[in-house]
């Protein structure tokens, strides 16, 4: 069992890659600052409390026995005191401090003793710790003076590492969310141009190519996709030719065969071969018209759809056949309007042919007109579904050769949606006969309308 599944999107991932990379930097690099940061301050008051008070110690060294009573009281800020020295009333002197006053003060003075008091432990608190900052000296100055000079400065507490840790991170999360953002569409970008052409030419080979821009990896994809939109175009162009020219010229003998066949006195053996030369036509004609589906040269255009559905239902019906369609009553799509004819009253024709009927009907998907025309016949055997989109296949047991079907009709019909971003499908109904389903993108009206 899988606990963590990643995001099937690229731009999330990278992303989530990006933000991850970022915030441990972040994180590595603020927990360093502030390791430095606590290495400094402990520094500090390991040698600097008794930097500073040596410094305070000289200046009162150079004031007489009087003054320097007088020049302490007098400070506004009462975070000194100085008084003379009761044997009684001496703290615990702390030899280590009291060898670095004695090294920062020099010889101006005799250090007696000295003393200060550590600030709490705030390493594993969540609070902020208040900090007391008590630290003295007992002098003899050169005078012979001696004086007990205390600090007794308040400080506010220092933040407990926690909060210090957690201090500004929101405002990093969010830097770091937006630059993990924009870049990620800086990188995805030209991915997206890539995927908008190949989506373009699949739809209309014509359609000119991407333009080769940005880092040389996307340029090298880029024109490697143009290579390849090339070749294809070269395929497609080619195969629509042999086609063409295929089906063109066995119109000649088959016209002239027919001429012959006027001759043959065998009445019999006349007739069948008609109806063969007959079926051989047939085949030619669909021959061109796929040669013609696959042929996207025509201009495109916005058009109503529902409209158009709605005269093919009716012309069938006008030829007598059962023709019936429901829908609202402006759908615009863009495409190619013949295209979009030829391949409807195909699928129409197919319904009337095979299934005794056609019932047309069209309704908002989404963003896309969804296409149902079912017919009322056999349908379709499941495992065939697929099998009878392939051009020449053809279902003997649902498909007389009676009809004159050639296998060509849903072919050229998928042909001509594909090539104008629709796309076609097959279902049996539940309730009976086939049913093809038949997307096309919603388009805006035309400028006209």
């Amino acid at each position: 069992m899988k606990f963590f599944r990643p995001p099937r999107t690229l731009a999330v991932r990278l992303f989530l890659l990006l933000f991850a990379g970022m915030l441990t930097a972040v994180l590595v690099t603020r927990g360093l600052a502030i390791r430095e940061r606590d290495q400094l301050v402990q520094s500090y008051r390991e040698h600097g409390a008794a930097l500073f008070l040596a410094d305070v110690l000289n200046l009162l060294a150079a004031l007489g026995p009087h003054e320097r009573l007088e020049a302490v009281q007098a400070l506004p800020s009462k975070q000194w005191r100085i008084h003379t020295v009761e044997e009684n009333a001496l703290p615990t002197f702390q030899p280590g401090f009291t060898a670095d006053l004695e090294q920062a003060a020099g010889s101006s003075m005799v250090v007696e003793g000295a003393w200060r008091t550590r600030a709490s432990d705030c390493r594993h608190t969540l609070v902020q710790c208040p900090t007391t900052r008590n630290t003295g000296a007992v002098v003899r100055f050169a005078d012979g003076q001696r004086l007990l000079i205390e600090d007794i400065r308040e400080s506010p507490g220092r933040l407990p590492k926690l909060e210090m840790f957690m201090t500004g991170l929101p405002i990093f999360f969010a830097i770091m969310g937006v630059v993990a953002w924009f870049a990620t569409r800086l990188v995805l970008q030209p991915l997206r141009q890539l995927s908008e052409a190949a989506e373009a030419f699949g739809r209309d080979p014509d359609h000119p190519p991407i333009d080769e821009t940005g880092p040389a990896e996307v340029r090298q994809a880029m024109a490697t996709f143009n290579r390849m939109r090339q070749c294809l175009r070269a395929y497609i162009e080619e195969r629509t030719h042999i086609l063409a020219a295929i089906t063109h010229d066995l119109k000649t003998p088959l016209t002239r065969m027919l001429l012959r066949l006027e001759q043959c006195t065998d009445e019999p053996l006349r007739l069948r071969l008609a109806e063969d030369v007959a079926a051989m036509q047939r085949l030619v004609n669909e021959g061109l018209e796929l040669a013609r589906s696959i042929d996207l040269s025509q201009p495109i255009r916005i058009l109503d759809l529902g409209a158009l559905l709605q005269s093919l239902c009716d012309d069938t019906e006008d030829a007598g056949a059962a023709a019936r369609f429901s829908g609202q009553g402006e759908a615009f799509v863009s495409g190619r309007p013949e295209a979009l004819r030829r391949s409807f009253l195909n699928l129409i024709d197919n319904a009337v042919k095979y299934g005794g009927g056609a019932r047309v009907d069209m309704e908002r998907q989404d963003g896309d007109w969804l296409i149902r025309i079912r017919d009322f016949g056999p349908g379709i055997p499941e495992q065939h579904l697929h099998d009878v989109m392939q051009p020449f296949f053809r279902l003997e047991a649902s498909r007389s050769r009676e009809t004159g079907g050639t296998g060509l009709g849903l072919p050229i019909a998928a042909n001509l949606l594909t090539g104008q971003g629709g796309a076609l499908s097959l279902r049996n109904h539940p309730g009976g006969g086939l049913e093809v389903c038949v997307k096309l993108p919603m388009a805006g009206p035309p400028a006209s309308v």
